[in-house]
């Protein structure tokens, strides 16, 4: 796979993901959620040993061999991603990326209308990680103390 060109631009931080196999998740991540190489790092007989993936700018993952004292992640190991990188309506894009991730058999949760106006999408990946790409609601967006009471109730209704 040769990588896309893209920006190179400072970030203060991404996540760093360590999988069993940074060459199979390189093949999940730009099949499946539709990251593409913003570099990888090779051998000389061409495996991949580090990989640095984009799916949209500030939207950065770095997969790097589990390392042998490495614990798998849990139910609680989130990684939360914006859907988009400008303020506008996404909605309808965000439930098409849903449908999308899961013709390509990704077992999905969603999408899913949280009560402080977002629409989400939650994926696990091949090792684990729970990744939940999200998008503003705008259309169901109140002010501040209407959306916390309404988190309230829903923290209250899991009881």
């Amino acid at each position: 796979m040769e990588p896309t060109e893209h920006e190179i631009y400072p970030m203060m931080l991404f996540p760093t993901l360590e999988v069993r196999d940074v060459e199979a998740s390189v093949d999940w991540y730009t099949r499946v959620p539709w990251f593409s190489p913003v570099y990888l790092m090779q051998d000389p007989e061409g495996r991949t040993h580090l990989a640095h993936l984009r799916r949209l700018k500030h939207q950065d993952i770095l997969l790097v061999p589990r390392n042998e004292n490495f614990v798998a992640p849990g139910s609680g190991i989130t990684i939360t991603l914006a859907f988009s990188d400008e303020p506008v309506d996404k909605i309808p894009a965000l439930d098409a990326f849903a449908e999308r991730m899961a013709r390509e058999g990704a077992v999905i949760e969603g999408p899913v209308d949280r009560p402080w106006s977002t629409r989400d999408v939650v994926v696990r990946d091949p090792d684990g990680y729970r990744l939940v790409f999200t998008t503003p609601d705008f259309a169901r967006m109140r002010d501040f103390e209407t959306t916390m009471r309404d988190v309230r109730e829903d923290l209250d209704s899991r009881e």
